[in-house]
Protein backbone atom coordinates (compact mmCIF):
# COMPACT_ATOMS: atom_id res chain seq x y z
CA UNK A 1 0.00 0.00 0.00
CA UNK A 2 2.51 2.08 1.04
CA UNK A 3 5.90 0.89 -0.77
CA UNK A 4 6.62 3.69 -3.37
CA UNK A 5 7.18 5.79 0.11
CA UNK A 6 11.13 6.07 1.02
CA UNK A 7 12.58 6.39 4.18
CA UNK A 8 13.58 10.18 3.24
CA UNK A 9 10.43 11.44 2.03
CA UNK A 10 9.32 9.95 5.66
CA UNK A 11 11.28 11.40 7.52
CA UNK A 12 10.19 14.73 5.72
CA UNK A 13 6.61 14.30 6.41
CA UNK A 14 7.11 14.03 9.74
CA UNK A 15 9.20 16.49 10.11
CA UNK A 16 6.91 18.89 8.69
CA UNK A 17 4.32 17.89 10.79
CA UNK A 18 5.62 17.65 14.05
CA UNK A 19 8.25 20.29 13.86
CA UNK A 20 6.95 22.47 11.34
CA UNK A 21 3.28 22.79 12.58
CA UNK A 22 1.81 21.97 8.89
CA UNK A 23 -1.37 20.37 8.03
CA UNK A 24 -2.17 16.89 5.84
CA UNK A 25 -2.62 19.18 2.83
CA UNK A 26 0.44 21.27 2.73
CA UNK A 27 2.78 18.35 3.65
CA UNK A 28 1.04 17.04 0.14
CA UNK A 29 1.79 19.69 -1.36
CA UNK A 30 5.67 20.11 -0.50
CA UNK A 31 5.92 16.44 -1.12
CA UNK A 32 4.59 16.92 -4.76
CA UNK A 33 7.12 20.08 -5.00
CA UNK A 34 10.11 18.51 -3.20
CA UNK A 35 10.06 14.69 -4.34
CA UNK A 36 7.53 14.91 -7.19
CA UNK A 37 5.06 12.82 -6.34
CA UNK A 38 1.44 12.59 -4.97
CA UNK A 39 0.80 11.28 -1.79
CA UNK A 40 -2.99 11.49 -0.46
CA UNK A 41 -3.83 12.95 3.70
CA UNK A 42 -4.98 9.85 4.43
CA UNK A 43 -1.16 8.00 3.68
CA UNK A 44 0.38 11.14 5.11
CA UNK A 45 -1.80 10.77 8.15
CA UNK A 46 -0.75 7.08 8.65
CA UNK A 47 3.07 7.93 8.05
CA UNK A 48 3.05 11.11 10.53
CA UNK A 49 0.49 9.21 13.24
CA UNK A 50 1.52 5.97 13.83
CA UNK A 51 3.73 4.58 17.11
CA UNK A 52 7.29 3.52 16.11
CA UNK A 53 8.49 0.16 16.81
CA UNK A 54 11.12 0.64 19.47
CA UNK A 55 14.11 -1.59 19.15
CA UNK A 56 14.67 -3.45 22.22
CA UNK A 57 18.20 -3.74 23.11
CA UNK A 58 20.27 -7.43 23.93
CA UNK A 59 20.10 -6.18 27.28
CA UNK A 60 16.66 -5.18 27.74
CA UNK A 61 15.82 -9.04 26.02
CA UNK A 62 17.65 -10.27 28.58
CA UNK A 63 16.39 -8.37 31.59
CA UNK A 64 12.34 -8.57 30.10
CA UNK A 65 13.53 -12.81 30.17
CA UNK A 66 14.32 -13.00 33.73
CA UNK A 67 18.24 -12.61 33.28
CA UNK A 68 20.62 -10.61 34.41
CA UNK A 69 24.87 -10.52 34.09
CA UNK A 70 27.83 -9.16 36.10
CA UNK A 71 31.11 -8.79 35.19
CA UNK A 72 33.44 -9.11 37.77
CA UNK A 73 37.39 -7.87 37.35
CA UNK A 74 39.46 -8.22 40.18
CA UNK A 75 43.05 -7.39 41.03
CA UNK A 76 43.98 -5.19 38.36
CA UNK A 77 46.78 -3.28 40.01
CA UNK A 78 47.21 -0.30 38.00
CA UNK A 79 49.51 0.69 36.25
CA UNK A 80 50.27 -2.54 35.92
CA UNK A 81 47.52 -4.04 34.60
CA UNK A 82 47.11 -5.80 31.44
CA UNK A 83 46.47 -4.23 28.18
CA UNK A 84 43.02 -5.93 27.26
CA UNK A 85 40.91 -4.62 29.70
CA UNK A 86 38.96 -2.07 27.35
CA UNK A 87 38.43 -4.57 25.12
CA UNK A 88 37.44 -7.52 27.32
CA UNK A 89 34.52 -4.28 28.68
CA UNK A 90 33.90 -3.74 25.41
CA UNK A 91 33.22 -7.63 24.29
CA UNK A 92 30.57 -7.79 27.16
CA UNK A 93 29.12 -4.23 27.54
CA UNK A 94 26.01 -4.98 25.29
CA UNK A 95 24.37 -7.96 27.98
CA UNK A 96 25.89 -6.57 31.77
CA UNK A 97 23.80 -4.45 33.76
CA UNK A 98 26.78 -4.10 36.16
CA UNK A 99 30.12 -3.92 36.63
CA UNK A 100 31.86 -4.92 39.84
CA UNK A 101 36.16 -4.17 40.35
CA UNK A 102 36.79 -6.81 43.23
CA UNK A 103 39.65 -4.51 44.44
CA UNK A 104 43.52 -4.15 44.04
CA UNK A 105 42.13 -1.64 41.63
CA UNK A 106 45.29 0.41 42.27
CA UNK A 107 48.52 -0.70 42.88
CA UNK A 108 49.71 2.09 45.49
CA UNK A 109 52.90 0.55 44.68
CA UNK A 110 55.09 3.72 45.57
CA UNK A 111 53.94 3.24 49.24
CA UNK A 112 54.58 -0.21 49.58
CA UNK A 113 57.43 -1.83 52.07
CA UNK A 114 58.99 -3.14 48.62
CA UNK A 115 62.28 -1.87 48.29
CA UNK A 116 62.78 0.09 45.05
CA UNK A 117 65.12 2.08 43.84
CA UNK A 118 63.03 4.60 41.58
CA UNK A 119 59.11 4.63 41.60
CA UNK A 120 56.58 6.98 40.18
CA UNK A 121 54.60 8.96 42.63
CA UNK A 122 51.58 7.96 43.79
CA UNK A 123 49.40 11.09 42.58
CA UNK A 124 50.81 9.52 38.98
CA UNK A 125 49.23 5.88 40.39
CA UNK A 126 46.11 7.98 40.85
CA UNK A 127 45.75 9.71 37.61
CA UNK A 128 46.34 6.02 35.77
CA UNK A 129 43.92 5.11 37.82
CA UNK A 130 41.13 7.65 36.98
CA UNK A 131 41.81 7.72 33.11
CA UNK A 132 41.12 3.78 32.61
CA UNK A 133 37.92 3.92 35.34
CA UNK A 134 37.01 7.00 33.00
CA UNK A 135 37.27 5.12 29.71
CA UNK A 136 35.30 2.31 31.41
CA UNK A 137 32.66 4.23 32.29
CA UNK A 138 32.48 5.91 28.77
CA UNK A 139 32.02 2.79 27.27
CA UNK A 140 29.19 1.62 30.06
CA UNK A 141 27.56 4.95 30.17
CA UNK A 142 24.11 3.08 31.62
CA UNK A 143 25.79 0.07 33.52
CA UNK A 144 26.29 0.02 37.42
CA UNK A 145 29.68 0.32 38.47
CA UNK A 146 30.86 -0.83 42.30
CA UNK A 147 34.40 -1.34 43.88
CA UNK A 148 35.73 -2.83 46.88
CA UNK A 149 38.62 -2.57 48.66
CA UNK A 150 41.83 -4.59 48.40
CA UNK A 151 44.91 -4.96 50.47
CA UNK A 152 46.88 -2.37 48.70
CA UNK A 153 43.88 0.14 48.92
CA UNK A 154 45.04 -0.55 52.69
CA UNK A 155 48.24 0.65 51.57
CA UNK A 156 47.00 4.03 51.53
CA UNK A 157 45.11 4.00 55.17
CA UNK A 158 47.74 2.74 56.56
CA UNK A 159 50.31 5.58 55.23
CA UNK A 160 48.22 8.22 56.20
CA UNK A 161 47.51 6.33 59.58
CA UNK A 162 51.75 6.05 59.67
CA UNK A 163 52.56 9.66 58.67
CA UNK A 164 50.01 11.83 60.53
CA UNK A 165 49.64 15.26 59.76
CA UNK A 166 46.83 18.11 60.28
CA UNK A 167 46.53 17.36 56.07
CA UNK A 168 45.33 14.40 56.96
CA UNK A 169 41.60 15.45 57.67
CA UNK A 170 41.26 16.67 53.65
CA UNK A 171 41.74 12.84 52.64
CA UNK A 172 39.74 9.56 52.84
CA UNK A 173 40.95 6.80 54.38
CA UNK A 174 39.86 5.06 51.03
CA UNK A 175 42.14 5.83 48.11
CA UNK A 176 39.28 5.10 45.75
CA UNK A 177 37.06 7.90 47.35
CA UNK A 178 39.73 10.63 46.20
CA UNK A 179 40.26 9.47 42.94
CA UNK A 180 35.76 8.99 42.52
CA UNK A 181 35.51 12.11 43.99
CA UNK A 182 37.68 13.98 41.63
CA UNK A 183 40.78 15.62 42.52
CA UNK A 184 43.73 17.95 41.85
CA UNK A 185 47.21 17.52 40.47
CA UNK A 186 49.61 20.57 40.88
CA UNK A 187 52.55 20.06 38.60
CA UNK A 188 54.99 22.04 40.77
CA UNK A 189 57.99 21.75 37.68
CA UNK A 190 55.85 22.83 35.06
CA UNK A 191 53.38 25.24 37.04
CA UNK A 192 49.93 23.35 35.40
CA UNK A 193 47.17 22.16 37.90
CA UNK A 194 45.31 19.55 36.43
CA UNK A 195 41.95 18.65 37.88
CA UNK A 196 39.90 15.23 37.33
CA UNK A 197 36.54 15.09 37.51
CA UNK A 198 34.32 13.11 39.55
CA UNK A 199 33.59 9.29 38.22
CA UNK A 200 30.08 7.23 38.40
CA UNK A 201 31.47 5.13 40.39
CA UNK A 202 30.14 3.71 43.86
CA UNK A 203 32.64 2.84 46.43
CA UNK A 204 31.88 -0.33 48.81
CA UNK A 205 34.77 0.72 52.13
CA UNK A 206 34.97 -2.49 53.28
CA UNK A 207 36.66 -6.00 51.53
CA UNK A 208 33.66 -7.68 50.16
CA UNK A 209 30.06 -6.77 48.84
CA UNK A 210 26.68 -8.39 48.64
CA UNK A 211 25.51 -9.04 45.35
CA UNK A 212 21.76 -11.36 45.41
CA UNK A 213 22.96 -14.11 46.65
CA UNK A 214 26.71 -13.39 45.81
CA UNK A 215 29.21 -12.06 47.71
CA UNK A 216 32.72 -10.45 45.93
CA UNK A 217 35.56 -10.62 48.58
CA UNK A 218 38.75 -9.66 48.40
CA UNK A 219 40.49 -11.43 51.84
CA UNK A 220 43.62 -10.77 53.49
CA UNK A 221 44.12 -14.43 53.77
CA UNK A 222 46.11 -15.82 50.93
CA UNK A 223 47.23 -19.93 50.70
CA UNK A 224 49.44 -21.18 47.56
CA UNK A 225 47.15 -24.49 48.15
CA UNK A 226 44.63 -24.78 45.42
CA UNK A 227 41.50 -23.71 46.25
CA UNK A 228 42.89 -23.20 49.90
CA UNK A 229 41.69 -19.54 50.42
CA UNK A 230 38.13 -20.47 48.88
CA UNK A 231 37.38 -22.74 51.65
CA UNK A 232 38.62 -20.08 54.14
CA UNK A 233 35.87 -18.03 52.54
CA UNK A 234 33.23 -20.21 52.57
CA UNK A 235 34.00 -21.19 56.40
CA UNK A 236 34.25 -17.49 57.10
CA UNK A 237 30.97 -16.16 55.17
CA UNK A 238 28.85 -19.55 56.66
CA UNK A 239 29.97 -18.67 60.14
CA UNK A 240 29.22 -14.90 59.88
CA UNK A 241 26.17 -15.47 59.02
CA UNK A 242 25.86 -14.40 55.62
CA UNK A 243 23.42 -14.95 53.12
CA UNK A 244 24.70 -16.71 49.65
CA UNK A 245 25.15 -19.38 47.35
CA UNK A 246 28.35 -18.67 45.62
CA UNK A 247 31.04 -16.41 46.49
CA UNK A 248 34.00 -14.88 44.04
CA UNK A 249 37.41 -14.67 45.82
CA UNK A 250 39.98 -12.18 44.83
CA UNK A 251 43.59 -11.43 45.79
CA UNK A 252 45.04 -15.44 45.52
CA UNK A 253 46.29 -14.34 41.92
CA UNK A 254 44.85 -17.95 41.26
CA UNK A 255 41.92 -19.28 39.36
CA UNK A 256 40.43 -22.49 41.20
CA UNK A 257 37.12 -23.70 43.07
CA UNK A 258 35.61 -25.26 46.40
CA UNK A 259 32.45 -26.51 46.72
CA UNK A 260 30.82 -27.55 50.24
CA UNK A 261 28.31 -26.46 52.86
CA UNK A 262 26.28 -26.78 49.42
CA UNK A 263 27.68 -24.06 48.45
CA UNK A 264 30.44 -22.45 45.58
CA UNK A 265 33.62 -20.03 45.76
CA UNK A 266 35.94 -19.50 43.09
CA UNK A 267 39.12 -17.66 43.09
CA UNK A 268 38.74 -15.74 39.92
CA UNK A 269 42.55 -14.82 38.99
CA UNK A 270 43.87 -11.45 38.34
CA UNK A 271 44.05 -9.03 35.36
CA UNK A 272 46.76 -7.72 36.08
CA UNK A 273 51.00 -8.24 34.41
CA UNK A 274 53.36 -10.21 36.29
CA UNK A 275 55.47 -8.17 38.89
CA UNK A 276 59.00 -8.13 39.10
CA UNK A 277 58.76 -7.61 42.36
CA UNK A 278 56.66 -11.10 43.12
CA UNK A 279 59.19 -13.33 42.35
CA UNK A 280 62.51 -12.64 44.04
CA UNK A 281 64.08 -16.32 43.30
CA UNK A 282 61.44 -17.66 46.15
CA UNK A 283 61.43 -21.45 45.27
CA UNK A 284 57.82 -21.59 46.34
CA UNK A 285 56.96 -18.95 43.55
CA UNK A 286 53.95 -20.00 41.46
CA UNK A 287 52.85 -17.98 38.57
CA UNK A 288 49.78 -16.43 38.18
CA UNK A 289 46.71 -17.05 36.45
CA UNK A 290 44.36 -14.19 34.45
CA UNK A 291 41.31 -14.19 33.98
CA UNK A 292 37.91 -12.68 34.74
CA UNK A 293 33.87 -13.84 35.98
CA UNK A 294 30.73 -13.47 34.00
CA UNK A 295 28.11 -13.94 36.72
CA UNK A 296 24.74 -15.24 35.39
CA UNK A 297 21.79 -14.35 37.47
CA UNK A 298 17.88 -15.73 36.41
CA UNK A 299 15.44 -14.68 38.63
CA UNK A 300 17.65 -13.13 40.89
CA UNK A 301 19.82 -16.19 41.60
CA UNK A 302 23.40 -17.30 40.22
CA UNK A 303 23.07 -19.56 37.51
CA UNK A 304 25.82 -22.02 38.22
CA UNK A 305 25.34 -23.28 34.96
CA UNK A 306 25.08 -19.99 32.68
CA UNK A 307 28.06 -18.37 34.72
CA UNK A 308 31.43 -18.24 33.16
CA UNK A 309 34.79 -18.06 34.69
CA UNK A 310 37.01 -17.34 32.26
CA UNK A 311 41.20 -17.75 31.99
CA UNK A 312 43.10 -15.96 29.80
CA UNK A 313 46.63 -16.05 28.29
CA UNK A 314 49.33 -14.89 30.36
Amino acid sequence: MHRKISKEQIAFMENQYHHEGKTYTQIAMDLALKFGISVSSDTIRYFVTRKKKVKRTYRQKLTDDGIEKVLILSDLHIPFQRDDILDIVKKHKHEISTIILGGDVVDCFAISSFPHLETNPLVYEMVETHKLLKQIQDITPNIRKFMIIGNHEQRWSNYIAKNSSELNTLHSENILHEIVNGFSWHDRIKGITTKYDPLDYIVINKWYMNYRDLIVAHPLNFSRVAAKTSSMALDYFVEHGENFNVALIAHTHKIASCYKYGKLSVEIGCMCKEQEYANKGKLSYTMQLNGYHLAVFKEGKYAINDSKQITLNT
